[in-house]
């Protein structure tokens, strides 16, 4: 387990759900209340297991859309930024959400190369440690999530 993020909220704030996968609780009780609900009162551990799983995959639908070339706006930017912070950062499906939230942040106006190192000060996990970084970043700058389509769905990316 690892040590909560260094945001100025305490660490109640961070729900510890799937291997190590750490969610927002704020986020879980503006998106998933019921589940969140559910999760906290579980009877039994395969439950709790089964509604994380559940949690985990809503804000995979939710927050993560993938960069739509790699020629996006940033997209170097950002895998420096991120090598000099854990190489780890680019391995694995994860970096491609949270490079897009890092170029919706930045877009609107968030100072990624000084403010990414300082969310990753606490200790990252050793699996999906971009996930994690991207729940952080999520927590820190609410205009990193994606908009929602005009039907209040997922934004799906445009055709290739």
């Amino acid at each position: 387990m690892t040590e909560a993020p260094h945001t100025g909220r305490p660490d109640r704030d961070w729900v510890t759900l799937l291997g190590g996968v750490r969610v927002s609780r704020q986020w879980m009780t503006r998106h998933t209340p019921g589940l969140l609900a559910a999760w906290l009162d579980a009877a039994t551990a395969a439950r709790r297991r089964s509604i994380a799983a559940e949690i985990v995959r809503i804000a995979a639908e939710l927050e993560s859309e993938p960069v739509v070339g790699d020629g996006e706006p940033g997209c170097s930017e950002w895998e420096a930024v991120a090598e000099r912070i854990d190489p780890r950062l680019l391995l694995g499906p994860d970096w491609r959400p949270l490079s897009a939230a890092l170029t919706r942040a930045a877009a609107a106006g968030y100072d990624v190369p000084s403010r990414l190192p300082a969310l990753a000060a606490a200790p990252l996990p050793d699996r999906h440690p971009a996930r994690e970084l991207h729940w952080r970043l999520l927590d820190d700058c609410p205009a990193a999530l994606p908009v929602p389509d005009a039907d209040g769905g997922p934004v799906t990316p445009p055709p290739r």
